[in-house]
């Protein structure tokens, strides 16, 4: 429990990071300059995603394993993080600042947030070791503190200017601090010296081991990232503005999916590892927390929904209020998935969970081109929670073959 309540606490800091942040500037932006803040700030997840190629839920899963070997797994890791950094930013920074068709302004915010991005996603991978291992302690300390940094100077830069440049260079120089206290951390309980000594083929290896769980957690997140691009490309803007003011709010139930799977998938790695008894019933344990927790929050977006947009947001944003019971029903059916899936993101399955993830991801953006243009926003999120069940069926029937086939006898 104490681990569960630290997790809590570290998870809600970083939530109000993200989602506080986002809703601020909903607020104080209005649809249209918050339209460019969703576009910008989806494409810089999107290439974090990548560039974190699984290597965190790797990291997880083999030091809840091998917690002797700590070290040298995150050396790797920050390692080959970096191998796909340097490259992406040698390419995308140019094409930003000299490429794209947009104002001279936004060219310089659209780099602030792009590099911010990078810089918070190594935090992020830094802070790994300590839910491995079990100092939750350590990570909640660290993100509390530089989450409320990063209130004090993204509320300065609005007060100040209110513009997404200053917003940029706050976002920015946040996230530096956070990633910086971060490695510092993490180099307090772990000789990272080696970092820059690991060989190609230690990377190689490290790419290697965690291509099914970048397939996994990358294209699921991804694909959920795609919502808003396609708003913004099939209903202008403004819409993807209205639309992603709502879509981030239940996207702040994330983390705490993510807290669960930083808990149990060390565990469940741990007892399939050394062959305990029970494994099944843990399996049944995690989906149980995962679907209790996604009815939670599934009841909680459909009542305060509203409220949020009426007395927060403002009239700009009424068309929200229109997608809230599809925002709760896709809210249900993810947390759903998500207990199906850490179960087999512990056990190192691939093709299955790799097959749910494109064969979803295909079926919801496809259905995205179809309604989205005669049906508004409003088709969005009811597309999204069909693609959600579609990948909780196939992740269904992929945990219970692997659980008939343990029972097996050899």
């Amino acid at each position: 429990m104490r681990d569960h309540a630290l997790m809590g606490v570290t998870t809600a800091a970083r939530t109000a990071v993200q989602l506080g942040t986002l809703l601020i500037l909903a607020r104080t932006l209005g649809p249209s300059d918050f339209g460019f803040i969703s576009i910008v700030i989806t494409w810089s997840t999107i290439i974090a995603l990548v560039t974190d190629y699984g290597f965190g839920m790797r990291a997880l899963r083999d030091i809840g394993a091998e917690r002797e070997r700590a070290g040298e797994i995150m050396s790797a890791s920050l390692a080959a993080k970096s191998v796909l950094v340097l490259p992406a930013c040698i390419v995308l920074l140019p094409v930003i600042l000299f490429v794209l068709d947009l104002h001279l302004i936004e060219r310089f915010a659209a780099v602030l947030f792009l590099l911010g991005t990078l810089a918070s996603s190594y935090g992020d991978l830094g802070l790994t070791v300590f839910r491995s291992i079990g100092q939750f302690h350590r990570e909640t300390r660290i993100v509390v503190a530089t989450a409320l940094v990063h209130f004090v100077l993204i509320g300065a830069a609005i007060l100040l200017r209110n513009d997404v440049l200053a917003i940029g260079v706050a976002f920015l120089l946040s996230r530096l601090i956070y990633a910086t206290f971060a490695l510092r951390a993490l180099s307090r309980i772990l000789e990272l010296g080696g970092i820059l000594r690991n060989s190609w083929k230690v990377l190689g290896e490290r790419f290697k081991s965690s291509t099914s769980f970048a397939v996994d957690s990358g294209a699921t997140n991804i694909f959920a990232q795609l919502d808003v691009i396609l708003v913004n490309h099939l209903a202008g803007r403004e819409a993807a503005g209205i639309y992603f003011a709502g879509s981030r709010l239940i996207q702040g139930a994330v983390p705490f999916s993510v807290l669960l799977a930083s808990v149990h998938i060390p565990r469940f790695a741990y007892q399939l590892h050394n062959k305990t008894a029970g494994l099944a019933r843990y399996g049944l344990r995690i989906l149980g927390e995962y679907t209790g927790m996604g009815l939670i929050f599934a009841l909680a977006f459909f009542f305060i929904g509203p409220l949020f947009t009426d007395y927060f947001l403002g009239a700009e944003y009424a068309e929200l209020n229109t997608l809230w019971l599809a925002f709760a029903c896709f809210t249900a059916a993810r947390f759903i998935a998500a207990g199906l899936g850490v179960q087999l993101m512990a056990m190192g399955t691939g093709f299955l969970r790799t097959f749910g993830i494109i064969a979803s991801g295909v079926i919801t953006v496809l259905c995205y081109w179809i309604f989205i243009p005669s049906h508004g926003i409003q088709a969005a999120p009811w597309v999204s929670t069909l693609g959600m069940v579609v990948l909780t069926g196939i992740y269904g029937y992929a945990v219970l073959a692997i659980y008939r086939k343990r029972r097996q006898p050899a």
